[in-house]
């Protein structure tokens, strides 16, 4: 059996992830991004330590996607002073 302390619930996950409990169900669940699920009484857990991989993951790749923005931006001469 599982700890308590080792699971998140569904909820806990999307606030931790800044996203709604239904993104979670059918997005990151139904599409096995975030596995394994425990289910006990209904109700579904996936394992804190997955989760806080996840969100570390999705933090590295939006970081990489603004730096790439940012460089572009500064190419085309978009912080350039016009005034």
């Amino acid at each position: 059996m599982h700890k308590q302390s080792e699971l998140m619930s569904v909820a806990e996950l999307a606030r931790l992830l800044f996203v709604s409990p239904g993104y979670v169900r059918k997005k990151l669940l139904r599409k096995h991004t975030l596995r394994p699920v425990v289910v006990i009484r209904g109700h579904k857990y996936v394992f804190k330590a997955k989760a806080e991989a996840y969100r570390r993951k999705r933090r590295r790749i939006v970081k990489r996607g603004l730096r790439e923005l940012a460089r572009f931006s500064q190419e085309a001469g978009l912080y350039d002073k016009t005034c």
